[in-house]
């Protein structure tokens, strides 16, 4: 579950950030088939990255002309071959600014930028992705990047899929860019749907239920297959991670605090959680658990062909199957998630830069950024984003001959992207307390499952504890 500092939030190792199990919401070692092409790690021309480094952040200084910035990210693993290749990148094509990039452990990373923003040696650039930006943005430790967005800038915003930016925004103002998102959909293990006798995947959530049932698999009190289990998101909650289903992803009253109990897209949402209670959570868990312990963190239940239908991202079938279990490359297919809004959706979440208080050259750090997002540099961009498995901020990059090519070879992809531009899809509202709601959310989400809360019950522990700090 989530700690203060989340420190078990998104990452698989070496990957992008995400939500589920193991949070991340992903490149988990060297992935052939699908994305074989893209995963050839060749560094590009240009200074490299630093990888690794755990000193101090400072080294934003000019010379000869040249800025200096710093970009510290918590990512690890194979990860850091692409970010070497996005600085080769940028460097080579912008000689007036260097920047070097260090990576620090995610279990304390939160704590390592606060505690140098406080010493006044913060680096220019950070990548966020856990629910703290609205905090941060609050107490004053982001800069608003609103004074950038002029000039060829002007357009920025436009650009971005609009869950994109407003995953950015913290009363309306900008403090945050993407440089990748994430999407979820349905996945579903192919063999198991046609020994449970299915001919075609689930398009409601009553075929979900009906459908799942009959692939559960449980042998003397041992748990051998899962057919579909929402209750248990390892580092995540079912609210969190079904949100956008339901339309229950802002559930805020008029003062902005956190009123789940009183939307109606969240009832229906803990009451479609709880018609699973009927199975075990301890087992789920148990083998979930296991999994996730072995390969680098990057096998499943799913992964390993023990699952009929699991909610995840692109870089599972891209990645995460490829590297740990390839023969099912070709036994899965994805559909989009069955909820009650009316068309597919996703919950908008994403890997985000900031400029931290105290940053020694922000404007430098704004151009980095835009840059990473793939803002005049689609062409790139487009490139980078197959090699992470994720959805590229703009619309614009999807259009790229090389994402293109990526979607024709993987057609099971167009699901991720169509949903990034619907009119259903949301982006959790960046609040002082988010952090504190998500926690919530996943121990609300475990009650359900135990049986130790009611749906009601359940919606009320989250606001209490959504809301306890929201004046503090």
């Amino acid at each position: 579950m989530f700690e203060k500092i989340y420190a078990a939030c998104r990452v698989r190792s070496g990957g992008p950030t995400r939500t589920r199990r193991r949070r991340a919401r992903t490149l988990a070692g060297a992935a052939p088939a699908v994305a074989a092409a893209a995963l050839a790690l060749a560094a590009c021309g240009g200074p490299a990255a630093s990888s690794g480094g755990t000193g101090s952040a400072s080294g934003g200084s000019s010379s000869g002309g040249v800025v200096n910035i710093t970009w510290q990210t918590m990512w690890s693993g194979a990860t850091l071959s692409l970010l070497s290749q996005m600085v080769s990148e940028f460097n080579s094509t912008h000689p007036n600014i260097h920047v070097t990039e260090s990576n620090i452990p995610s279990a304390t990373g939160d704590a390592k930028l606060l505690s140098e923003i406080a010493a006044g040696d913060p680096p220019d650039v950070f990548t966020e992705w856990n629910p703290v930006l609205g905090q941060y943005a609050a107490d004053g430790s982001l800069q608003s990047l609103q004074p950038y967005l002029t000039g060829t800038y002007s357009g920025l915003e436009k650009w971005l899929y609009p869950i994109a930016l407003q995953g950015g925004q913290y009363n309306s103002t900008l403090y945050a860019l993407p440089m990748s998102m994430n999407s979820w959909a349905l996945y579903y293990n192919k063999s198991i749907l046609k020994a449970a006798g299915i001919s075609s995947p689930p398009t409601t959530l009553a075929e979900l239920y009906t459908d799942q049932a009959k692939e559960w698999k449980i042998s003397g009190g041992k748990l051998e297959q899962i057919g579909f289990y929402p209750d248990y998101i390892s580092g995540g909650s079912g609210f969190q991670q079904f949100a956008s289903f339901f339309g229950a992803v802002n559930c805020l009253n008029s003062s902005g605090q956190y009123d789940l109990e009183n939307c109606a897209g969240a009832k229906a949402q803990a009451n479609w959680l709880a018609q699973y209670d009927n199975y075990s959570y301890s087992l789920v868990a148990a083998m979930s658990t296991a999994f996730g312990n072995v390969a680098g963190g990057s096998d499943d239940p799913f992964v390993a062909g023990k699952e009929g239908f699991e909610i995840d991202g692109p870089w599972e079938g891209a990645q995460s199957i490829p590297a740990t279990n390839p023969s099912m490359s070709s036994n899965f297919g994805v559909v989009a998630f069955p909820g009650t809004v009316g068309g597919p959706s996703t919950f908008g979440q994403g890997n985000y830069n900031i400029v931290p208080k105290g940053s020694a050259h922000p404007q430098q750090a704004f151009e980095f950024m835009a840059w990473l997002a793939g803002y005049n540099n689609e062409t790139f961009n487009s490139t980078m984003d197959p090699k992470g498995g994720w959805m590229p901020t703009s619309p614009t990059v999807v259009q790229q001959p090389a994402y293109q090519a990526w979607l024709k070879a993987n057609p099971w992809l167009n699901v991720f992207v169509e949903q990034m531009s619907s009119q259903y899809s949301q982006t959790p509202a960046l609040t002082k307390t988010e952090s504190e709601f998500q926690t919530a959310e996943a121990a609300a989400s475990e009650g359900i499952g135990e049986r130790s809360m009611t749906p009601q019950q359940a919606l009320a522990y989250i606001d209490q504890h959504a809301n306890s700090s929201a004046g503090s």
